[in-house]
């Protein structure tokens, strides 16, 4: 299992068979001896994925780069417009 959140992830399952269609399932036998089907894009049945999964996006703006705009934006205006 290769998803980070799935509950057998690192953990190594018998296949059972395939299930086909657009997005094919595997049958798979639970460590308690029960039958599931999962996605199998969870799994590394296809091969290693192309993208580490655990990769994180970095955040495009900082926290202390917010907090300065923030500051400057509640800072009262020293000049007032007249029309």
């Amino acid at each position: 299992m290769t998803h980070p959140h799935h509950p057998l992830h690192g953990q190594r399952v018998q296949f059972v068979r395939l299930r086909r269609g657009p997005n094919p399932d595997l049958i798979i036998r639970l460590p308690d001896g029960y039958h599931a089907a999962i996605a199998a894009s969870l799994t590394d049945y296809a091969g290693p994925p192309l993208v580490d999964p655990d990769a994180v996006e970095p955040p495009l703006l900082l926290l202390e780069g917010l907090w300065q705009m923030a500051q400057w934006i509640a800072q009262p205006t020293s000049c007032a417009m007249s029309l």
